[in-house]
């Protein structure tokens, strides 16, 4: 049973803080120092100086990083630069952007779900974790009490959830433009009658993480020691998480392909590579690179790739642009490659190119590759090029899509690492949940929702 409740969200007053555009930021984990230091620097209220929080030096004792989020927090809070004082409510979330054929836009609701273990199979995931990840959130939740981003929520379609988000009453919060140029909406709905409806005709789906598999796993461990302490109460704030939630089948959902840049240990053979890559694909070379800019090459090979959507293929580019190709899979050797894989996973490009291409071709243990050095993962396939070094390889995917993942995760599976980039990313600090174990979940008069989860009443 999926458990989706409104919250009282705690919001910037823009009066104190300033304009809302310097307060809010894209997702942590896609920005380096530099892009963090830099929106602190415009407005020290920026939503990084609590996500994205640094250790304090200027005492004549070291104040840790996750100290300092929690003493900003608490400031904030009654300096009245951050304030709770929306009713309980559910907030509706688009993002108008650009693509190649036009203009889309991406509807959500910002919400709260319950937290539930992973062998439950209410929640799924696609991705892996990582310990290392997993431990600075968990460390910035348990000092802070507070989550300052969502995590990214798939469902599948319902009707009836998506006619009550379309006829519901809604308030405007913000309209805010973020530097890719995409238009972020929140509002609001507080209707009593409304919030109770959705909650309902969502009890039987399940939850598919899009986005955000560390924030959910901290989440969990979260819980987890709250309850040691604190108990199973399932009013608790502890026991839900905040996130944002979309129709599976939103047309205009997104998810753009994340390309590959492998380090090869040794200097590129053409030849040799040639010959083992001919076993098991065909070789398409692409002419005349030398006088193509990066962004017409990979143009080209991207168009040979959608105008033979029915054939499996990889772009290859070798070096500074020595060499570009498209492997194309011979349909021969479909069975035998992925034959001891789950069809679910078989059928992705990343899988493709881990086992027939790195694997196979090139002799290397995917596991091996270490991001940053021998492996880096990117969108922009032109920059890549650009960048590229002599034993340099990189590699043009088509983008996994949505039905894709769904099904990896229905089948308990999991793709490799950033098999997926969602787009356009959702932006931090638009709304914040606290997880105070003082604070109630919501604040409705239990009789109104007798069909509710137990909830304290503020």
């Amino acid at each position: 049973m999926a458990i989706v409740l409104p919250f009282r969200g705690i919001r910037y007053n823009t009066d104190r803080a300033g304009d809302m555009v310097q307060l809010i930021a894209p997702p942590y984990d896609v920005v380096d120092d530099e892009k963090r230091d830099s929106l602190v620097s415009r407005n020290h209220y920026n939503i990084f100086s609590l996500e994205l929080s640094k250790p304090d030096f200027s005492e004549t004792y070291k104040v840790d990083k996750y100290t300092c989020a929690k003493e900003k927090f608490e400031s904030w809070l009654s300096e009245k630069i951050l304030e709770q004082k929306d009713k309980p409510a559910i907030y509706p979330y688009d993002i108008s952007f650009s693509t190649p054929v036009g203009s889309s836009c991406r509807k959500g609701f910002v919400a709260l779900i319950r937290i539930e273990d992973w062998e439950s199979r209410i929640v799924r995931p696609h991705e892996r974790t990582f310990d290392k990840v997993t431990e600075d959130r968990f460390r910035l939740l348990q000092a802070t009490e507070a989550q300052f981003s969502q995590v990214f929520i798939l469902y599948r379609h319902s009707p009836d959830a998506a006619r009550i988000l379309a006829e519901s009453e809604r308030k405007e919060l913000y309209t805010v433009k973020d530097e890719a140029g995409n238009t972020h909406r929140l509002w609001k709905i507080t209707d009593v009658g409304r919030l109770k409806s959705l909650h309902e005709c969502l009890l039987e789906t399940v939850l598919y993480i899009a986005d955000g598999h560390h924030r959910y796993t901290t989440a969990i461990k979260y819980r987890n020691e709250m309850q040691k302490v604190y108990g199973k109460d399932p009013s608790m704030p502890y026991n839900y998480l905040m996130v944002y939630l979309v129709d599976a089948e939103d047309p205009d959902l997104v998810i753009l392909p994340v390309h590959r840049v492998v380090t090869l240990p040794e200097t590129l053979d053409l030849k040799h590579i040639a010959a083992m890559a001919s076993q098991v694909f065909e070789v398409e070379t692409i002419s005349h690179i030398q006088n193509l800019a990066p962004e017409q090459l990979c143009t080209n090979l991207i168009q040979c790739l959608d105008e033979r959507p029915q054939r499996r293929g990889i772009g290859v580019v070798f070096g500074k642009g020595k060499t570009a190709q498209i492997w194309w899979q011979k349909t021969t050797d479909q069975d035998k490659l992925l034959l001891h894989l789950h069809p679910a996973l078989s059928e992705l490009d990343v899988i493709l190119l881990e086992e027939a291409i790195i694997k196979g071709v090139f002799k290397i243990n995917p596991q091996s590759l270490e991001e940053g050095k021998t492996i880096k993962f990117t969108i922009d396939a032109p920059g890549a090029v650009e960048a590229l070094d002599e034993n340099d390889v990189l590699f043009i995917l088509r983008p996994t899509s949505v039905n894709q993942v769904l099904d990896v995760a229905d089948t308990g599976l999991i793709m490799p690492h950033k098999s997926t980039y969602f787009f356009p990313k959702i932006l931090t600090g638009l709304v914040i949940n606290s997880v105070d174990k003082n604070r109630s979940v919501w604040s409705l008069a239990k009789k109104k929702l007798q069909t509710l989860p137990a909830a304290r009443v503020s």
